[in-house]
């Protein structure tokens, strides 16, 4: 299932913008055949999105320091 959705995802966009790659790498997939690294590399370029942005790391972290500095304000 997950596999369908990929090819899916890489046919749609090869369908946008044609690339020989793409479509060598599409079917080398379906045939569960291993990529070359320039091929897996153009796939990855091909379905990676950014993600969201964040202002911290660890959020949690910072709210325990402040937690930390009301208690007892002599810590800084």
């Amino acid at each position: 299932m997950l596999t369908n959705r990929f090819l899916d995802v890489l046919k749609n966009r090869n369908r946008e913008k044609p690339d020989g790659e793409i479509s060598q790498a599409a079917s080398k997939i379906e045939n569960q055949k291993r990529l070359s690294t320039p091929e897996f590399l153009k796939v990855y370029e091909t379905i990676w999105q950014e993600g969201p942005l964040i202002k911290y790391q660890n959020f949690g972290a910072m709210e325990r320091e402040q937690q930390l500095i009301n208690q007892s304000p002599k810590i800084l």
